[in-house]
């Protein structure tokens, strides 16, 4: 099973809050439960702005595939931690590109293949970004992806549902070590600069999900996950930078959606 240890669910269990689900509900989606509404609920009485940081990552997830198979030419993507569908996915806004998805929610997987496979172009995989570069030998990745070319690895709000000490900068590491030069990496995540509100938005996350949370971490801990790749601009900062094409620097007080695009030099 690679660097992760974390054994995948087969199963849904409707009672238990899903990050997913809770996702789906701040966007207005429709594949939200009782337990998953009722901890949205908890959230924003610790985290106001919860809708708004929401829709400033999926406008940057976009923006960036978009900005990528435009700017660069990038026609591979691999989507972790990709989510309950949406009214525009990654393959309707990158350009005749191939794109796997990768969630570890079953139920994700399976709306996914539903709704999002359409083999030739996409792919729908169960897996954990903890597993490393092993996912990239999977065959349904592997029959999509030619990683002798660029490959976007995207990772927007999910690295905030792995802890620390779950080692998901190694799981980082040997994913990037499997990719070749000009390859990027398109990353962000829940960030505060105040530790009585990380501590506060992450009880309320670990009690929601029965404990399939991560972190809300700190600026310079996500500065660390980019290591030494090229950033493209704005740079870091406030995803929501990329709607207005301006470097936005964190505020210290609440909850930001915080990351940028790496490029990978070798």
């Amino acid at each position: 099973m690679g660097l992760g240890s974390r054994p995948l669910a087969r199963t849904v269990d409707v009672t238990v809050a899903s990050v997913a689900r809770m996702y789906d509900f701040l966007m207005r989606g429709k594949d939200s439960y009782p337990a998953d509404r009722a901890a949205c609920e908890a959230l924003v009485e610790v985290m106001p702005n919860a809708v708004a940081v929401v829709e400033a990552q999926r406008a940057f997830s976009l923006a960036a595939v978009d900005y990528l198979s435009l700017r660069h030419k990038v026609r591979q993507f691999v989507d972790f931690g990709c989510g309950l569908p949406a009214w525009v996915n990654i393959h309707q806004v990158a350009r005749s590109s191939h794109v796997v998805y990768i969630d570890k929610d079953p139920m994700v997987v399976a709306h996914g293949r539903a709704l999002l496979d359409e083999g030739v172009r996409t792919a729908v995989v169960q897996g954990d970004l903890l597993e490393g570069a092993d996912l990239f030998t999977r065959t349904q990745v592997a029959d999509l992806i030619d990683f002798g070319q660029p490959v976007a690895v995207m990772m927007t709000s999910v690295l905030h549902c792995i802890a620390d000490d779950e080692r998901p900068a190694a799981a980082l590491r040997s994913l990037l070590k499997a990719l070749p030069a000009g390859s990027f990496l398109v990353l962000s995540q829940w960030v505060s600069e105040d530790p009585g509100i990380r501590d506060r938005v992450g009880q309320v996350m670990h009690r929601s999900t029965a404990g399939a949370w991560g972190q809300v971490r700190t600026r310079a801990a996500v500065d660390d996950f980019f290591g030494d790749l090229k950033l493209e601009e704005p740079g870091l900062g406030d995803v929501s930078a990329w709607a207005r094409a301006e470097r936005v620097v964190a505020s210290s007080a609440g909850v930001v959606e915080y990351g940028g695009v790496g490029r990978i030099q070798r």
